[in-house]
């Protein structure tokens, strides 16, 4: 849970901002995966208001804290992926990816080691989802 709520903050504060509907759209996909779910919407919601916390107070902070939580999936294929699926959901709630949006995901893709081409990540490269 820690890591795919911390890259979704990632994602929703590359813009500067969070907004209600990337706020909801996060919820909603931790409410649908078995995994996560069973930590209960209350639990995650504490957890991303207290990293975008982190991001309002130090950016650079923020940032550390959430990626060191991202790397602990790295060689976990399908946590990963879905790491990745959810962040692109959150990017997309507020009518589409930004560039900043889209280089966060893609520092996440490093990260893990998720090729972002499957993702419809970098423009020319066909999507594999």
């Amino acid at each position: 849970m820690n890591a795919v709520v911390a890259g979704c903050a990632m994602v929703a504060q590359a813009d500067g901002w969070v907004t209600p509907n990337e706020r909801k759209r996060m919820i909603d996909r931790m409410r649908n995966s078995p995994t996560i779910a069973f930590f209960g919407a209350a639990d995650v919601l504490v957890l991303f208001e207290a990293l975008n916390l982190r991001f309002e107070r130090d950016l650079d902070d923020g940032k550390a804290t959430a990626e060191v939580a991202v790397s602990r999936l790295r060689g976990q294929s399908r946590p990963s992926r879905a790491l990745i699926e959810t962040v692109c959901a959150v990017a997309e709630a507020d009518g589409g990816f930004d560039a900043e949006e889209r280089a966060v995901i893609l520092r996440l893709c490093t990260l893990l080691d998720v090729d972002p081409a499957s993702f419809d990540l970098i423009p020319g490269k066909g999507a594999q989802r």
